[in-house]
């Protein structure tokens, strides 16, 4: 027998897919495998054919059929040739949805409580105290007119298929990219949902797809159809008209739901519309409870870029473990937008409760748009069921959101439900979830109180909901005090960061306007001047209100003041040690100029953006971020990429980026670059403000669970320096070593860039090569080469060590961002190049860049110079450049990484910066070029007047400086951990503002001193700015130096690495070796040696930055004394 024949044999006709269990009258897609001249004979008793197709693309025919209208199980058959398939169709009313039962070993449907028949025990309104929102009249006007057949078919049967984009790569079936160009790259379509037509139009070329009418149930006609399941080109390539529609219907069907209960609310109760309420609620909670039954026709995963289904919708409940696999599936909604719905159909229910637990009228319009109930009751009940549904949606994983909108959802939930009996919710919100409240304020906000996000919204959703968590407990307790006493359920605000999280936003602003941007925040890659009445204001009035009165002792309400009063507050310069961010600013409120650079790490929303440096000036972006991505396609090569940040970068040959999907579990290890420590300012007055930084690539090991370290070091020292009348100029000095190959970028201004001297050198290809086209990541040498693959035209500048130019902003007139290169290490190229919008083409897009990037190829680690210097200066201006003159001064002897910088300015300013990052010791010698002589760190010069940190002496024309006590060393002696105090030994001079680190040699964390306290016999209390306490958990278990705790403690790039875990109950502590998350939930480490005596199952621990006898450094800032 041949193959052929053997094949042949197989059967004519396969149903690849067919819904296990379905609801009476519901319209699905059924696919028949089979060849074009195969017209298979279809049996399916009871089931209607509402129409069918040949799809050619998937050699199937396609038949869409509406279900029975009674209940059962029922066979499907297809025969062709002398071969049947057949698949049997659990076909179940919504009432028999509604009763638990069990299959693959879970109850069903996902309701809380499991496995038991609902009963109420709703007495009371518990919502009526939420604010009132505005009525949206437009909503509300459109809505309120319609009859109830439309406020019905309004939501879109369940078993449409959802998504969110239609296509993030060809755009549009006839115009392609040209769509992206000026309508964005998320949501670019134009759609009429009122009603719905199930269309889409292209905002670009007017087209309409699909060609058939899905609103009238047809499914076939004309040569552009899209089933539900997306249309397909000659190519191949999908695009989901219909799916994104359903998917904005769902997302839509609140949007009434908000702006009648928001009129019932703010006016007279309108029996009319609270009844045109209840339908949309009940039209809401038979297809949530739907869905919690049979959940193959949930939302599903989300989707990074248009994806095609595999036939039809996954069946989770049948997979090996069906709870699991609804992990961030959503329900009809998808995953983040879970306690969203939550919060408005718990808040629509309880402001009508009392009339639809007793409307007749209502049960009778519901039941004659086919909703089988048996009273006004039992409308209550299957509301209250799907409440308790979308109360399980989250206790499985299915729903998944920013932190901590999951809690905030189901405690807005379980106060509607009013529910006495609900210890295990609450018992998984604090110990389970995904926002484990018993430690939520300690691990989710690191010790200077931000959160573990982008800067902007996605952390000020972290902030805001701390305090939005106290209030929904402390309002539960009033409700049920006995249930949920404070003694089992804590409050959020004991920890002493709290009054840090209220203040850290506030200490990112820039220039008053906006957030210092760290990852996907909410910038943009268009650099237009910052409008004048922009006030930046993180939190809303709610959250400062309720921190007013939940926190004693803190700037809430001169916050508050200030934000109602659109007040600037006064801030100098910041240093966030515990995120890792520090930003410079001029002594203006708001200050006229801020440069600020990010030296840490965060897992969520996060770009590579080690050690960027922004630059705002004169209400202008100057160097700034991207930010938020155009789409979640190309974030990974272009705005999340390290190429994309005014950075530096090292490639390390066989260390790749993890690649991990949109969908992981991992989602914590994206965009990973490294971690960095602050080690030194120099904030005095002057006009020279200084912050030193070092940082180290960390790499993830996903086979062996760790974290290593492939030997990459930076080094940036960057100085914000007042010259003439308002100008300001940014020095930025950068060192790399380790890898094979050395970047360091710098987008610059919007606009043209232009340099003084020879023309440059056109080259072919892209940044990646001259082999690499642009977009063509297929062809880079090396992965982390993504995002220079985008950046073509590229031309070269030669290897001249000194140049200057300029951009010339496209979007201001006489902005300019002047750029002096003062000296780089021979044997490095610079370029420039093109960089747009990656979604279409360079024309398309919204911006253009003209960005500047310095390569070179490190010698062989046994040579002097495998480290690579780049020293530059920025000028930003609106008019005549202030910088007169601005050169490097080399060195003759000494540190080899040491440089000087001499900046004069026009009105006659002379300032000379020395810094020899590679001193080690204060009394370090480094000669510079220009007879100067600096023993240690870091000083700089104006005429007479010196300035060191770290540094013991410096001899400057023919004068002598000497900088007293330049680096002090003690020791931990005494702590109290809440109160923020150590006690310490071996430091004379200390003062407030000073910052102290601790345990130099390991993780290396500063803290600002607060409040010195002398204590006599050489000792001293400080009152540090921030607590030492990363992270507490429980032992899950304990093999000697291997323990796994039950708590996520944010162990990303090293971040518990050579820090103390602590025993709370006896103070026993051992160092952290190293430290990982295998998932969103847990953290494993391990230890230096076994805590003693041994750890055990059950007892709490904290990963702590220093215990009693630790040293600690301070390097102050010395004013120097001029000796002969």
């Amino acid at each position: 027998m041949t193959a052929l024949e053997e094949q042949n044999e197989g059967p004519d006709a396969v149903i690849p897919w067919a819904p296990r269990l379905i609801m009476t009258g519901r319209i699905f897609r059924l696919p028949v495998q089979a060849a074009a001249d195969v017209s298979p004979d279809l049996r399916a008793d009871g089931f209607e054919v509402v129409d069918r197709r040949w799809a050619a693309r998937d050699e199937a025919h396609f038949y869409y059929l509406r279900s029975p209208k009674q209940p059962g199980d029922y066979d499907i058959s297809v025969g062709a040739g002398k071969t049947e398939s057949k698949v049997t169709v659990q076909v179940r009313s919504l009432g028999d949805l509604r009763q638990p039962f069990e299959y693959n070993g879970a109850w069903w449907p996902r309701r809380w409580p499991l496995g038991k028949s609902w009963h109420s025990t709703k007495g009371r309104q518990t919502l009526q105290e939420t604010p009132v929102s505005a009525v949206n009249e437009k909503t509300l006007d459109w809505w309120t007119s319609q009859d109830d057949v439309t406020l019905w078919r309004q939501l879109p049967p369940a078993e449409f298929a959802r998504a969110h984009y239609v296509n993030v790569h060809q755009g549009c079936p006839h115009c392609g990219t040209a769509i992206f160009a000026r309508h964005g790259g998320f949501y670019p379509w134009k759609h009429n949902h009122v009603p719905y037509d199930l269309k889409s139009e292209c905002p670009n070329c007017g087209s309409v797809f699909p060609s058939n009418d899905l609103a009238a149930n047809d499914f076939s006609s004309g040569d552009l159809v899209d089933d539900g399941f997306g249309y397909f080109d000659a190519e191949g390539h999908v695009y989901l008209f219909a799916a994104v529609c359903h998917r904005d219907l769902v997302s839509d069907y609140t949007s009434p739901v908000q702006a009648l209960t928001a009129r019932l609310r703010s006016g007279n109760f309108d029996a009319g519309i609270a009844r045109q309420l209840g339908l949309l609620l009940l039209r809401w909670s038979a297809e949530e409870i739907y869905v919690a039954a049979a959940p193959q026709f949930r939302h599903g995963p989300s989707q990074e870029v248009e994806k095609a289904w595999d036939w039809g919708q996954p069946d989770w409940a049948s997979q090996e473990d069906p709870i699991a696999a609804l992990y961030r599936k959503g329900s009809l909604r998808y995953a983040i937008d879970i306690p969203g719905v939550g919060d408005a159909l718990a808040l629509a229910y309880d402001t009508i409760w009392p009339f639809v637990r007793s409307d007749d009228e209502l049960v009778e319009r519901a039941r004659s748009l086919g909703l089988d109930l048996d009273g006004p009751q039992d409308a209550a009940d299957l509301i209250e069921e799907s409440l308790a549904s979308l109360m399980q949606c989250s206790i499985d994983g299915a729903g998944l959101s920013n932190k901590p909108r999951i809690s905030e959802g189901v405690l807005t939930v379980l106060r509607c439900l009013d529910r006495p009996d609900a210890g295990d919710v609450m018992e998984w919100l604090y110990d389970l979830g995904p926002d484990r409240l018993r430690v939520f304020a300690t691990n989710n906000f690191t010790p200077d109180g931000v959160p573990p996000e982008a800067s902007g919204g996605y952390n000020n959703t972290h902030t805001c909901g701390l305090f939005s968590l106290e209030y929904q407990l402390r309002e539960l307790r009033q409700l049920w005090p006995d249930a949920y006493p404070l003694s089992l359920f804590p409050s959020q605000m004991a920890d002493p960061r709290v009054g840090r999280i209220l203040l850290a936003p506030y200490e990112i602003a820039m220039l008053g306007k906006l957030p210092f941007h760290f990852g996907d925040g909410g910038s943009s890659g268009v650099q237009g001047k910052l409008g004048d009445d922009v006030f930046l204001d993180p939190l809303n009035r709610r959250t400062l209100d309720r921190a007013v009165e939940y926190l004693e002792d803190s700037p809430a309400a001169e916050i508050r003041d200030a934000s109602l009063k659109k007040k600037h507050r006064r801030l100098g310069n910041t240093v966030q040690d515990g995120v890792g961010i520090a930003i410079l600013r001029t002594g203006e409120r708001p200050e006229r100029a801020a440069a600020g650079i990010v030296y840490g790490d965060a897992p969520w929303h996060r770009h590579m953006d080690l050690l960027d440096v922004q630059l705002y000036a004169f209400d202008h972006p100057f160097l700034s971020d991207l930010g938020y991505p155009q789409s979640w396609a190309h974030v990974e090569n272009w705005e999340g990429n390290w190429a994309t940040h005014n950075s530096v970068w090292a490639v390390v040959p066989d260390v790749k980026p993890l690649g991990l999907p949109f969908d992981t579990p991992w989602h914590y290890l994206k965009a990973l670059a490294g971690r960095g420590r602050l080690v030194r300012t120099l904030f005095a007055d002057g006009g020279v403000q200084v912050v030193e930084v070092e940082a180290r690539r960390w790499a993830f090991d996903a086979e062996r669970l760790r974290w290593f370290d492939p030997g990459v070091r930076y080094r940036r020292l960057v100085a914000l320096v007042e010259t003439d009348g308002e100008g300001v100029a940014l020095i930025d000095l950068a060192r790399i070593s380790g890898g094979s190959e050395h970047w360091r970028i710098c987008r610059g201004l919007e606009g043209s860039f232009d340099i003084d001297g020879d023309s440059p050198s056109l080259l072919p290809g892209t940044l990646a090569g001259a082999h690499v086209s642009r977009g063509d990541t297929g062809a880079i040498d090396h992965p982390d080469h993504g995002g220079l693959a985008w950046m073509d035209d590229v031309a070269a500048l030669g290897e001249a060590a000194t140049w200057r130019s300029a951009w010339s902003s496209s979007r201001d007139p006489g902005v300019s961002l002047d750029l002096h290169q003062l000296n780089t290490t021979p044997g490095t190229e610079v370029f420039t190049a093109r960089a747009t919008a990656v979604m279409g083409t360079p024309e398309e897009s919204k911006y253009r860049y003209q960005p500047v990037a310095w390569k070179r190829r490190p010698a062989p680690e046994s040579s002097s110079s495998t480290t690579t210097c780049i020293d530059l200066l920025f000028e930003p201006r609106t008019g005549e450049a202030t910088v007169a003159r601005a050169e490097a001064i080399g060195v003759d002897e000494g540190d080899s990484t040491a440089s000087g910088v001499l900046l004069e300015t026009r009105g006659g300013r002379r300032i000379c910066l020395y810094w020899a990052p590679g001193g080690g010791s204060p009394d370090s010698e480094t000669r510079f070029a220009d007879g100067t002589v600096l023993e240690g760190s870091l000083a700089v010069v104006e005429g007479i007047r010196a300035i060191g940190v770290g540094a013991c002496r410096l001899d400057q024309g023919g004068k002598r400086f000497s900088f007293p006590h330049p680096r002090q060393q003690g020791t931990v002696v005494a702590l109290d951990r809440g109160a923020c105090t150590v006690e310490i030994e071996g430091i004379t001079r200390l003062a407030p503002g000073d910052r102290i680190v601790v345990n130099p040699a390991g993780r290396g964390h500063t803290y600002r001193i607060e409040e010195v306290t002398e204590l006599g016999g050489g000792r001293h209390r400080l009152r540090l700015d921030v607590t030492s306490v990363l992270g507490r958990a429980r032992i899950a278990s304990a093999d000697a130096v291997a323990l796994e705790l039950d708590f996520f403690i944010i162990t990303r790039t090293g971040n518990l690495h050579q820090t103390r875990l602590e025993r709370e109950a006896d103070g026993a502590w051992q160092v952290i070796e190293e430290a990982v998350n295998a998932d969103a939930y847990s953290t494993l480490l391990h230890l230096d040696h076994p805590l003693a005596p041994d750890a055990a199952a059950g007892e709490w621990v904290a990963a702590v930055d220093y215990v009693v006898g630790d040293p600690v450094l301070l390097e102050a800032v010395n004013h120097g004394a001029q000796r002969p």
